[in-house]
């Protein structure tokens, strides 16, 4: 799996090897397909809407008598891209196995957590169970989360659910911050760069601005509450890409800036949002511009937390040993899950590292140890 590259738009070959591999188990499965215009009729959904055709996520099922819980794995088949090939020690997509790790993109996030999945479907085809195990093989948690979306409205129930991805196996996550993807467009006025003083320039403007919003934003951290309080700074800002064209000797009329912000509650989208546009404007102001910035926003995910404390109790038996489950800054496709009024967590897919850098690899004994530990936890649940 890891030598098969699934970057975003390219996924079909990896659907196609964890196809084949369930369809040896023998199990009942279908497809939640990427259909740009069912995509844009839900309201949760987030773009780009990709037109590419025979983009699909899996869904495959272990019935159970109907008679107890069901359970609902989840993890995702697409990863993001290499990079720079010479921050690599191996190639990218080696699949190489050194000294007990597997190497490559994906190796941890989150092929190693679709591998456990499907070793969890194997040991439990021939378990009687009382209620049913869905396993969701999803595309687009590096992108949009449209993939579980999109399983969540071909097959909405389940008591519970598991996302095998973002953590080592000795914590879990039950809680995320809000996230905020936008971009910030600045207009100045052109001028020749020898009477600059006669424009605005939008370059320093945009500079200007962005550093405003960094410290704003960063001044929230000092009036937040527990659970928060474990990170040192779970407000933040990061500029991911700045953009300004070049017109000879001119002092430039645009820039813009791509960044990424995470909050915490009691902040939503929207009074975050509210927040950025005031200091934006009054940062833009003092910095000679005379209008105020454009934010468009490309991707927007609400603080959440999920009401998953019985089948935190599960693992924790399972593991036999208090497994702590807390928050993180970052976002997961969980807020799908709340939203369907499914406790949902993520735990697993256990030791790897170096998740979207280069050198990402994973710790190949941690493949048996939470495909039994999963495998535990699912018929303690549905049996």
């Amino acid at each position: 799996m890891i030598r098969v590259p699934s970057v975003f738009g390219e996924e079909h070959a990896i659907v196609a090897i964890v196809e084949r591999e369930i369809m040896r188990l023998g199990l009942e499965a279908c497809s939640a397909g990427f259909d740009p215009l069912v995509l844009s009729c839900l309201d949760d959904a987030q773009p780009p809407f990709s037109p590419i055709p025979g983009r699909r996520n899996l869904i495959a099922r272990i019935r159970g008598s109907g008679t107890g819980r069901s359970l609902i794995l989840n993890c995702h088949l697409d990863t993001v891209p290499p990079g720079d090939p010479s921050t690599w020690d191996r190639d990218a997509f080696s699949g190489a196995i050194v000294d007990g790790y597997i190497h490559g993109r994906g190796a941890y996030d989150d092929k190693a957590g679709a591998v456990i999945c499907l070793g969890v479907l194997k040991r439990l085809s021939s378990e009687p169970l009382a209620g049913d195990v869905i396993a969701q093989f999803v595309l687009e948690d590096e992108i949009t989360g449209n993939g579980s979306l999109l399983c969540l409205e071909k097959h909405p129930h389940a008591d519970a659910a598991i996302i095998i991805d973002g953590t080592r196996g000795d914590r879990g996550i039950n809680e995320h911050a809000g996230n905020l993807k936008m971009q910030l467009n600045v207009s100045g006025k052109p001028a020749s760069v020898s009477v600059s003083h006669m424009g605005r320039n939008a370059a320093e403007i945009l500079a200007h601005t962005m550093l405003v919003l960094k410290q704003s934003v960063s001044e929230l951290n000092s009036s937040i509450e527990p659970p928060w309080t474990q990170f040192p700074s779970p407000n933040q800002l990061s500029t991911i890409a700045l953009n300004c064209e070049e017109t000879t000797l001119t002092v430039p009329s645009a820039a813009s800036a791509k960044l990424y912000a995470t909050f915490t509650p009691p902040h939503t989208v929207s009074s975050f949002l509210d927040l950025i546009s005031a200091k934006s404007r009054e940062a833009a102001r003092q910095a000679g511009a005379d209008c105020a910035p454009e934010i468009n926003v490309d991707f927007a995910a609400e603080a959440v937390r999920s009401k998953s404390s019985a089948i935190e109790c599960v693992i924790s038996r399972a593991a036999g040993r208090d497994i702590a489950f807390g928050p993180s800054t970052g976002t997961s496709d969980m807020r799908h899950f709340i939203r369907c009024g499914i406790p949902c967590v993520l735990f697993g897919p256990g030791r790897g590292y170096n998740p979207h850098r280069a050198n990402e690899h994973f710790e190949l004994r941690s493949l048996k140890e939470m495909t039994e530990l999963l495998t535990d936890v699912a018929l303690c649940w549905c049996k």
